[in-house]
């Protein structure tokens, strides 16, 4: 694949697209095509600038974790990769615009100087970089709502995708902790001590199986969203806590972060699936 294409992360990019398509099939305007191109557009944009300014500040620590990657490889350069991101955050800024007044603002000086900021310091702040990116991606529901100016459908979903992203990037800090050290981050796993992050991880773990239920208990989902998300979600997140806490490797590690980056989208179909009409 075109490191051009590998920078931007796609996969992460196509889980953009999906929350935008489905969040807007389950407000009902999947009639409002020329709304719903224009998100997408600046989703995947602004999305896709975000992730190579990360590879930007995080190139010393993926010469040593992920050396295969567009920068640390040397396929493309960095001054390449600025002027790319340049390009991106400036096309996902006008396509905003062209949705509504709303949207321009949770774009512009809310998202953009936020993935900017993040990658700058965030991320190497305990806990703060991962709350950040588990904003961002709940953020994105809320951004969706803005443009058919209906926000609170969204509120819920945007909270579920912000505690399973969590649990997520603390496990993706487990996995990365040689790099970092290396690049001296001041990441979870360094500043607790791998031990104490891993059982503050496990803990949201557990936690979370009891709070992706509560929309169903309160009515706001019906039973498919009560089975996708038992068999899809809470039974494997249980699963891999387990395995967590008996092998805390690396190996084991990579697994659950790629499990977990993958089940948003079985997250994403209870969403959908499980709308109460």
């Amino acid at each position: 694949m075109l490191p051009w294409i590998i920078i931007l992360r796609p996969l992460n990019l196509l889980q953009a697209m999906l929350a935008v398509v489905l969040t807007t099939a389950f407000l009902g305007e999947m009639d409002q095509m020329q709304i719903l191109i224009m998100l997408i557009l600046s989703v995947v944009t602004i999305n896709a600038g975000g992730n190579i300014i990360n590879d930007i500040y995080d190139l010393e620590i993926d010469r040593i974790n992920r050396p295969d990657r567009p920068l640390p490889s040397g396929a493309l350069t960095v001054g390449q990769a600025r002027i790319y991101l340049i390009v991106l955050f400036t096309a996902g800024l006008v396509f905003s615009g062209l949705i509504s007044l709303g949207t321009f603002i949770i774009a512009g000086p809310i998202s953009i100087p936020t993935l900017i900021a993040y990658s700058a310091c965030f991320k190497r702040t305990p806990l703060v970089g991962n709350l950040t990116v588990s904003f961002m991606l709940g953020l994105a529901f809320i951004y969706v709502g803005a443009a058919f100016e209906n926000i609170q459908p969204t509120l819920v979903m945007a909270a579920l995708a912000f505690g399973f992203t969590l649990i997520r990037e603390i496990v993706k800090d487990l996995e990365d902790m040689d790099g970092d050290a290396r690049d001296e981050a001041r990441t979870l796993p360094l500043v607790w001590g791998e031990i104490k992050t891993l059982n503050f991880v496990i803990i949201l773990m557990v936690f979370f199986v009891f709070i992706d239920l509560l929309p169903y208990a309160l009515g706001i989902y019906n039973q498919v969203y009560l089975w996708i998300v038992l068999l899809g979600i809470n039974f494997p997140l249980l699963l891999f806590a387990f395995i967590l806490w008996k092998q805390p490797i690396k190996k084991n590690y990579s697994r659950v972060q790629l499990f977990l980056k993958l089940d948003i989208f079985v997250g994403l179909a209870a969403l959908y699936f499980g709308q109460t009409f």
